[in-house]
């Protein structure tokens, strides 16, 4: 059975990218908006969640925080286009399990998605 993955992300290109590197090894479902992305995870339970940082409704921030302080242990992988190392840094302290950085390789991408669910 494939481990289910979770998009949150607004910009449908880089969604569509995302799902396509992702759909041959694992599940995959997409939500566009912060607010879309925390109830489709409440439905789906994922394995990990693939989550922009800049969303409408809720940002990536508020999504990881309210994830993690309602008990979802799932992995959950942070992808941004800001470059400020604080970024990261408040991401990892609010419960982010690794962080990447926009533009990303494919490769890239998968390696880490793999990395993380080892763990």
């Amino acid at each position: 059975m494939k481990k289910k993955v979770l998009i949150i992300e607004d910009d449908p290109n880089i969604a569509e990218a995302e799902r396509l590197i992702l759909e041959k090894e694992f599940e995959v479902f997409m939500a566009h908006d912060g607010s879309a992305g925390l109830s489709l995870c409440k439905e789906i339970m994922p394995d990990l969640i693939i989550l922009d940082l800049m969303l409408p409704k809720l940002s990536g921030f508020e999504v990881c925080k309210m994830l993690r302080d309602e008990g979802f242990d799932k992995k959950i992988v942070m992808v941004t286009a800001k470059t400020e190392p604080r970024n990261e840094i408040f991401g990892m302290d609010l419960g982010a399990d690794d962080y990447i950085m926009k533009p990303f390789e494919p490769q890239e991408l998968l390696h880490v998605v793999h990395q993380v669910l080892k763990r």
